[in-house]
C-alpha cells in the first residue's frame, strides 16, 4: 500500500507543471464561438489570410467542454479534468499489466520507469490528454479479450470511438492499435475475426462527426503528407540530442534499452505485443509526440517481464536479511516521509492554477506569451490584421477576437500549404521572406525579441515599434500612424 502511495504522489508531482499550452487557447476560442454564436462554426473567422473551407477542427468537442468549464471555474476545472484523466490512464495501464500476469510490485516498478509519459503528454492542459487515456482504455479492453475470450467486451470500443474522434484526431491511434492486434492474432494463428469486426465498426463510428467524410480526408492528409517540420513535437527524437531536450532523448533511450534487454533475456514470444511495440517505437522515434504511445505500452507490457527478476531479487539472502534488520516500521516511516514531502512539494507548485508566463524563462524560452503587448493592443484600442509569432497565435485570437484577426496560428491544418510556407519563410527569414508581407499585408506585427526577423523589421521604414519588452515587440505599419 505504501508503494502505491509513493507512486500516486510521484504521479501528482510529475503533473505539477501548469504552464498553459498554446493549443488550449484555440480550444477555448472555438468553444466560445460555438456557445455564443448559437451555431456550429464551419467557416474560420479568426484569420485574415486564406483558410480551408470548411474549417475542420478535430478538437471541437474539447473546446465545447473546456470553454464553459473555464468560464465558470477558471483554471480549477481544467486542471481537475487533467489530473482525473491522468490518474485514470495510469490505473488502466496498471490493470492491463496485472491482466497480463504481472504482480503488484512489477507493475509498480514499470510505472515508475515509464511515468515520464505524464510529464510529456499530460503536463499541459490540451486535447491530447483524451487520446492517451482512450488509447490506454482500448489497450486494456483488447488485452482483456485476449486473456478471457469474452468478445462482447470489445463492442464498447465503437462507442468510445464516437466520443474520441470528436475530442481529438488522435483516434487514429486507437484504430491503428486494433489493426495491429488483428494482424498479430492472425500471425499467431489465433481467432482474429472479432478484431476485424470491431475495427470495421469502429471505423464506421468515426463518421459520427459534424464533418462526415470530409473529416477523414482532413485526418488522412494531416497524418500522412502534410509537412510539419516547423512544429517541434513532430521532430524525430534523434534531433533532440545536443539540444535543450537532451534529457528527454536519454530518457527514451534508456527505456528502449531496458525493454530490449528484458525481451532478450526473457525470450519473449508474444507476436501481437511485439508487433504493437515495434510499430509504436518506430512512430515514436519518427515523431517525439508519439513516444507517449510507446511508453504507455511499455508500462503495460514490461511488468510481466520484470516480475520474475524482481521476485528473484527479493529472494536473495542479502535482501531478506535487510528486510529482517529494518523490520516494517523503518520502511513505513521512510515511505511516509517521502509521501509527505511529495505532497508538500505538490501543493507548493500551485497545481490548480494555469500559469501564463509573460517573458522568457531560462532555456525554456518558447513557453511564454506576449501578455503585456496584447494588453497594450487592447488598452490602445488598436485593431486590424495582425501577424504574430506562430506559438502565440491562438492566445491572440482568444484575447483579441474580434478586435484583431491573425495571420497564421497554431491551428496548423486550417491553412493551405502555400500560405503556411510563406509565413514560415517570413519568420525564419528564408529566401523571399518579404513575400508574405506583400501577399497578406498586416496592420501590425507582434514578434519575438531578440530574433533575426526583429532586427530586420527594425530597419524597415514602413514599420514603427510602439511597444517592446524582454520577450516581444509590437510594430505598427506607417499607414496606421
Amino acid at each position: 500500500m505504501l508503494i502505491m502511495g509513493i507512486l500516486f504522489i510521484t504521479i501528482l508531482n510529475t503533473l505539477s507543471i501548469t504552464v498553459a499550452d498554446p493549443d488550449l487557447w484555440g480550444n477555448l476560442a472555438f468553444g466560445r464561438l460555438f456557445w455564443e454564436s448559437g451555431r456550429f462554426p464551419y467557416q474560420d473567422v479568426y484569420s485574415y489570410v486564406p483558410t480551408l473551407n470548411p474549417w475542420i477542427c478535430h478538437e471541437w468537442l474539447t473546446g465545447v467542454i473546456f470553454y464553459p468549464l473555464y468560464k465558470e471555474t477558471g483554471a480549477l476545472g481544467l486542471q481537475f479534468i487533467r489530473y482525473l484523466i491522468s490518474i485514470l490512464t495510469v490505473v488502466l495501464i496498471y490493470l492491463t499489466a496485472r491482466k497480463r500476469g504481472a504482480d503488484l510490485l512489477g507493475a509498480a516498478v514499470a510505472l515508475f520507469i515509464t511515468i515520464g509519459f505524464l510529464g510529456i503528454g499530460y503536463s499541459p492542459v490540451r486535447a491530447q490528454v483524451f487520446t492517451y487515456c482512450f488509447f490506454a482504455l482500448t489497450l486494456y479492453l483488447l488485452e482483456k479479450v485476449r486473456r478471457t475470450g469474452r468478445w462482447h467486451v470489445m463492442f464498447v470500443i465503437p462507442i468510445i470511438m464516437i466520443i474520441w474522434c470528436n475530442l481529438h484526431g488522435g483516434f487514429v491511434a486507437g484504430l491503428g492499435l486494433i489493426a495491429l492486434y488483428l494482424l498479430g492474432e492472425f500471425l499467431s494463428r489465433h481467432s482474429f475475426l472479432p478484431y476485424l469486426w470491431i475495427l470495421l465498426l469502429s471505423g464506421i463510428a468515426t463518421l459520427v462527426n459534424p464533418y462526415g467524410l470530409k473529416y477523414w480526408a482532413h485526418i488522412l492528409y494531416a497524418v500522412t503528407i502534410m509537412p510539419k517540420k516547423e512544429i517541434s513535437e513532430w521532430v524525430s527524437i534523434l534531433q533532440l540530442f545536443g539540444t535543450g531536450s537532451s534529457v528527454e532523448f536519454f530518457y527514451y533511450s534508456l527505456i528502449i534499452v531496458i525493454f530490449l534487454l528484458l525481451i532478450w533475456w526473457g525470450k519473449w514470444r508474444d507476436i501481437t505485443a511485439g508487433l504493437v511495440l515495434s510499430v509504436t517505437l518506430y512512430v515514436g522515434l519518427s515523431h517525439t509526440r508519439h513516444m507517449v504511445f510507446f511508453l504507455i505500452l511499455t508500462g503495460a507490457y514490461m511488468p510481466v517481464l520484470l516480475t520474475p527478476y524482481i521476485q528473484r531479487v527479493m529472494s536473495w539472502s542479502l535482501v531478506i536479511d535487510l528486510q529482517h534488520r529494518l523490520g516494517k516500521k523503518i520502511p513505513a516511516f521512510l515511505s511516509i516521509v517521502l509521501i509527505s514531502y511529495g505532497a508538500y512539494n505538490f501543493l507548493c507548485s500551485t497545481p490548480w492554477t494555469l500559469r501564463i508566463p509573460s517573458k522568457p524563462q531560462g532555456d525554456n524560452n518558447w513557453v511564454y506569451y506576449p501578455v503585456a503587448a496584447i494588453n497594450f493592443i487592447k488598452d490602445q484600442s488598436l485593431s486590424g490584421n495582425l501577424i504574430i509569432f506562430y506559438d502565440w497565435g491562438e492566445y491572440a485570437l482568444w484575447r483579441l477576437y474580434p478586435q484583431c484577426r491573425v495571420a497564421i496560428d497554431g491551428r496548423y491544418e486550417v491553412y493551405p500549404e502555400t500560405v503556411r510556407k510563406e509565413y514560415f519563410d517570413f519568420f525564419f527569414v528564408r529566401e523571399n521572406w518579404e513575400r508574405f508581407l506583400k501577399h497578406y499585408p498586416p496592420d501590425m506585427l507582434l514578434i519575438k525579441t531578440p530574433s533575426k526577423i526583429y532586427s530586420l523589421i527594425q530597419k524597415e521604414p514602413d514599420w514603427r515599434q510602439v511597444f517592446a519588452d524582454s520577450g516581444s515587440a509590437l510594430f505598427l505599419h506607417q499607414d496606421r500612424q
